[in-house]
């Protein structure tokens, strides 16, 4: 029965909520609304850039592959470092 209670508290909390606009007993008002879809219509322009298109950062870009290629180098050191261990700890013979 915990289980139809928790299912009507919950029922009656997202009907609060929406009724509500969703700011805990106050209803949005129209000057909000529009500075929230104005941000989010700015930021959908900056990503795309001025002709609609991606635009290409290419400081991500270069930041992602000199990370990736630090990384592999850094991955290699460690498997190398673990395999000359091996081989000094326990010899070359199998």
């Amino acid at each position: 029965m915990a289980g139809g209670r928790n299912r009507e508290w919950l029922r009656k909390k997202v009907a609060m909520v929406a009724g509500t606009g969703g700011r805990g007993g106050q209803q949005q008002s129209p000057r909000w609304t529009l500075r929230v879809r104005a941000m989010s219509a700015a930021l959908r322009r900056r990503r795309l850039g001025a002709c609609g298109l991606p635009r290409v950062d290419f400081h991500q870009i270069l930041y992602e592959n000199v990370v990736f290629y630090l990384l592999w180098v850094i991955e290699s050191v460690v498997v190398l470092a673990k395999l000359c261990f091996f081989f000094l700890r326990f010899g070359f013979r199998l």
